[in-house]
């Protein structure tokens, strides 16, 4: 048996509770509203990881790109390839690696040196050793 609490009737004054439905009729609209979705946190699926993560591949490639035109820019004009495709992966980055931001910029960077390093030994072969034949 049970008994009649006064803590129930000052809940029930308060709105804390609800009235039940009836039997067989519909649940009130308020009865099944729950916590806002604010508050309820989300789970990224591993695709969502691995696209938000996952996207420094060619600002990788850029760098390292980037790094292959600037030695061997250092010793010849064999740098201007690999600077320039270390330009090409690093305006690509630009677009689509919004998080890599470093990364594609020290790629561009030094692709940009490269081209400059092979620019000057082209110009240095062609004013110095060019007349010599």
């Amino acid at each position: 048996m049970t008994t009649h609490h006064q803590h129930d009737d000052a809940s029930a004054q308060l709105g804390y509770t609800r009235a039940p439905a009836p039997p067989g009729s519909q649940l009130d609209w308020a009865s099944t509203v729950t916590a806002p979705t604010e508050f309820v946190p989300y789970i990224y699926t591993e695709a969502e990881v691995e696209r938000i993560t996952g996207r420094r591949r060619l600002s990788i490639a850029a760098v390292g790109c980037g790094v292959a035109g600037l030695g061997l820019g250092v010793i010849g004009v064999f740098g201007l390839p690999p600077a320039l495709i270390a330009i090409t992966l690093a305006l690509i980055a630009r677009t689509t690696e919004n998080r890599a931001r470093t990364l594609w910029l020290s790629g561009l960077v030094s692709g940009l040196v490269g081209v400059l390093l092979a620019a000057g030994w082209i110009v240095f072969i062609s004013h110095t050793v060019l007349p010599l034949l």
